[in-house]
């Protein structure tokens, strides 16, 4: 009895996925990537998915627009719209905002060397909760510190103007001053 209980301990439960040809046109790319490729590697990566073909699926996560966002994968996505191909691989997983951050970072850590002025403010919006789980080696961690001190030092030796100037630019256009939030708004004529 304690055997069998033993091993159902050790078998951790692994969230499904499922692997899907889909449409280049229904996917999105993440609002904030934290790797970055020049002209040159994005070339390779159009020679290598020519060559070999897409043999590796993207990550997405399905939205409630019918659209699928891009988690991992971002690179091989415009790749291939680049490449006009049609459908590619993917891997669907049901996550929350959290989880995609989290992935976003952890998988272009170990695909790549994100630039640390790139995931400085990606990590920025993150929960300490979500944080504890991002993985980060030591040369990584130790530049985007060397960034965040390089910040805090430039942003405190900045002075804001005496007076913000909020006004819109002088437009030919007429203007009324609306009675709900009190904003210029453009007339109707």
């Amino acid at each position: 009895m304690q055997k069998k209980l033993a091993n159902k301990k050790k078998s951790a439960k692994i969230k499904t996925t499922v692997l899907k040809m889909l449409p280049v046109s229904r996917l999105v790319i993440l609002k904030r990537n934290p790797q970055y490729l020049t002209i040159k590697q994005m070339d390779n990566l159009k020679r290598s998915i020519k060559r070999d073909g897409f043999v590796a699926p993207i990550l997405v996560r399905k939205m409630k627009d019918g659209y699928y966002e891009v988690v991992s994968g971002n690179h091989r996505f415009m790749a291939a719209q680049e490449l006009n191909i049609k459908t590619i691989p993917c891997v669907i997983g049901k996550m929350s905002e959290n989880t995609v951050k989290r992935l976003a970072i952890n998988l272009n850590t170990i695909h790549g060397q994100p630039n640390p002025e790139l995931l400085a403010p990606f990590l920025a919006e993150m929960k300490d909760n979500v944080l504890r789980d991002i993985h980060l080696e030591d040369d990584l961690l130790g530049k985007l510190i060397e960034f965040d001190i390089q910040l805090e030092s430039r942003l405190s030796k900045l002075e804001p103007p005496d007076k913000m100037n909020r006004d819109s630019p002088q437009s030919s256009l007429k203007t009324c001053k609306c009675p709900k939030c009190g904003r210029k708004h453009f007339a109707d004529e």
